[in-house]
């Protein structure tokens, strides 16, 4: 059965994790697959990979194995795609009525310093490669969503 749920997650689009097109994006999720998940403490693929309707042909680009990840709409460069690698913080299932916001109290923002530091490790273990500097990539993301239908997109 279907119900809101709310998700706390740090994302990072591939594309800074040294991921150049889609399929070596889909490569390493083949690869990884047992090391990935959805619960608190996991690394896995953003559930949020739709982007707002005003985003033209994002469901070919993703769908697209030669795809560069770098690609761009022109009427919207502010946009970035995706894919995403989150590391999820929190999962609250379900959402108490009292707590559901329908989407007013979702957050994207960059990490502080401090949080670019804390999570740094987590990261590492995962790409060794990862720097501090990596790190402003990577997003603090709360959303609220119902898992019968797509989580919206934030970053």
């Amino acid at each position: 059965m279907s119900c809101w749920r709310r998700t706390t997650v740090l994302r990072i689009p591939a594309l800074y994790l040294g991921f150049a097109y889609l399929r070596e994006w889909n490569q390493f999720l083949r690869e990884h697959d047992e090391q990935l998940g959805w619960d608190p403490g996991w690394f896995g693929p953003a559930l949020c990979e739709n982007g707002p309707e005003w985003y033209p042909g994002l469901d070919d680009f993703l769908h697209d194995p030669d795809r560069r990840l770098d690609a761009r709409d022109p009427g919207h460069p502010e946009y970035l795609p995706g894919p995403f690698l989150d590391y999820h913080l929190e999962e609250i299932l379900p959402l108490p009525p009292d707590e559901n916001s329908y989407h007013e109290n979702d957050i994207a923002r960059q990490l502080t310093r401090e949080e670019k530091e804390k999570y740094l490790p987590l990261f590492r273990d995962f790409f060794p490669r990862i720097t501090l500097a990596d790190m402003d990539h990577v997003h603090y993301c709360r959303y609220e969503w119902y898992d019968g239908a797509e989580a919206a997109y934030l970053y």
